[in-house]
């Protein structure tokens, strides 16, 4: 006779490996929310962390500033 606990955890093992296994699928509005909100971050690393800053200054602070625009410019339109 099967123990009904072993029985849960393969069933629990099945199911993590079938939502790991499975395609990741964004929408536009996702993956643009997602990189404005990296570029944000990295705004914040910036002002708040001197080793950051130093390495993340290779390029100028405007060129995020830009980056967050021209993501943001699809997202104002859609509304």
């Amino acid at each position: 006779m099967r123990d009904p606990i072993e029985n849960g955890e393969k069933n629990l093992k099945m199911k993590l490996k079938e939502r790991f296994q499975r395609k990741i699928s964004m929408t536009v509005l996702q993956r643009q929310c997602m990189i404005i909100v990296t570029l944000m971050s990295t705004l914040l690393l910036i002002t708040v962390w001197p080793r950051f800053r130093t390495d993340a200054m290779s390029l100028d602070w405007y060129v995020y500033l830009i980056l967050i625009i021209v993501f943001l410019i699809p997202i104002i339109k859609r509304k």
